[in-house]
């Protein structure tokens, strides 16, 4: 009677075991696929009514959204940090599910959003905005944006010098 009831006790626990790794794998992998997608639309409509956008205040609005969505992936912390030490090595940071580089789309954004500001002479909105491209390029290798916020930097303090004389 004693060794039909560790059967059942080990067959029993074996079946918990099985379960609760099949609803740990399927379940999340699901969620976060739908928040990823759901996080990417958002990002590219965001990114994409900047760049359309003729109005200066709607353009900083989304270029504001698209820097703190690229501060926020910028510094996620490592999945390391949480892991004990001896689970460190069987275990691998998730890949990000973005297929854009929101840093590049940020600083689109913010050059397209000084434009606006300076078409409309928002001379200290774009001086701001350039000069955020160049502060928040600086972890990354983005030589093409970073050039054109010098070069329209540039532009700014020529015209501030030349209404000066």
């Amino acid at each position: 009677m004693s060794d039909r009831r560790d059967i059942r006790v080990g067959i029993l626990a074996i079946l918990v075991a099985a379960l609760s790794v099949v609803g740990c794998q399927s379940n999340p992998a699901t969620t976060s696929v739908r928040y990823d997608n759901v996080r990417f639309m958002d990002v590219w409509s965001t990114y994409t009514h900047c760049l359309s956008s003729d109005q200066t205040q709607s353009a900083l609005l989304d270029s504001h959204k698209l820097r703190e969505v690229s501060q926020a992936q910028a510094f996620r912390a490592p999945l390391e940090n949480f892991l004990p030490t001896k689970l460190k090595s069987m275990v691998t940071q998730p890949a990000s599910r973005l297929a854009v580089d929101v840093h590049a789309m940020a600083a689109a954004c913010s050059l397209h959003a000084g434009n606006l500001a300076v078409s409309v002479g928002e001379h200290d909105l774009a001086r701001n905005e350039f000069r955020l491209v160049l502060e928040n390029q600086t972890q990354s290798d983005y030589s093409y944006y970073t050039s054109q916020a010098r070069e329209r930097l540039s532009y700014l303090d020529l015209t501030l010098q030349a209404a000066l004389r």
